[in-house]
């Protein structure tokens, strides 16, 4: 006689407890790794910005000490890389100021121009359209900073104008000389949202946001003196970091 054997399956109510229990553990990993790559990223971010301070800091010394000043947009056209070809890959720049300054010794140029990328980099949004840590969209026309500008990291404006810092109406470089604060805590360059949540009540830009690491006003921050540190750029600037080379001026204003 002849044994027929029946083949193993799932029941419905088996395959329905699976499914819920992958879902449920998805729901609990999902925003782990998230928050994981949200670190990550800022780690890479905050590693560039140590990389861009040897571009920094030898300008500085191969200038006297003065700040470099270039283009219309200065706190954008410091550095940065430049999109070539079809395929529009990254390359420095060459007129940029800092850019020759970096240390080319064991990188490539396009390595180097991704130096000028923050990997966060969601481009610029309108303040509070971001839903669950997500960037509403982009108001540039390249989407991120870096495909925009050439750089996600904007530099302090008032240490490349004088005119802006309130010293005279040169419009020229500052030197270190002229900072009177502690150089640890004025800002060089930073992620871009600095300029977004320090800016003046009611104007254009403080309507907008730029906050790549998933907590608003937030992000790496670079200083004259070479440091670098996380800070949420919407305290008192006082607290942590000042903008202005002369927080005296900044006051009286």
């Amino acid at each position: 006689m002849v044994k027929i054997r029946s083949k193993a399956a799932f029941s419905l109510l088996e395959l329905l407890v699976c499914i819920a229990i992958i879902a449920l553990l998805l729901g609990i990993l999902l925003p782990v790794l998230v928050h994981a790559r949200r670190v990550g990223y800022a780690a890479v971010c905050s590693s560039n910005l140590r990389q861009l301070s040897i571009g920094w800091q030898s300008y500085l010394q191969d200038n006297k000490d003065m700040f470099p000043r270039y283009g219309a947009l200065p706190e954008w056209e410091y550095g940065g890389a430049v999109f070539v070809g079809a395929e529009r890959r990254a390359a420095l720049d060459a007129r940029r100021p800092i850019n020759r300054h970096l240390d080319a010794a064991s990188r490539e140029d396009s390595d180097l121009a991704r130096l000028f990328h923050c990997p966060g980099d969601q481009g610029v949004y309108e303040r509070g359209v971001a839903s669950r840590g997500r960037a509403g969209p982009s108001l540039l026309a390249r989407g991120s900073a870096f495909e925009q500008y050439g750089t996600s990291y904007r530099a302090n404006p008032l240490l490349m104008d004088s005119s802006k810092a309130g010293l005279d109406r040169a419009a020229r470089p500052l030197g270190l000389h002229e900072l009177h604060a502690d150089h640890s805590r004025v800002l060089l360059t930073a992620d871009a949202t600095w300029a977004y949540a320090t800016a003046t009540p009611g104007s254009e830009e403080a309507s907008r946001e730029a906050s790549w690491h998933g907590n608003r006003d937030q992000g790496n921050m670079l200083a004259v003196d070479g440091s670098v540190r996380y800070i949420n750029f919407a305290q008192s600037p006082r607290v942590e970091f000042v903008i202005s080379p002369r927080p005296e001026i900044a006051d009286a204003n």
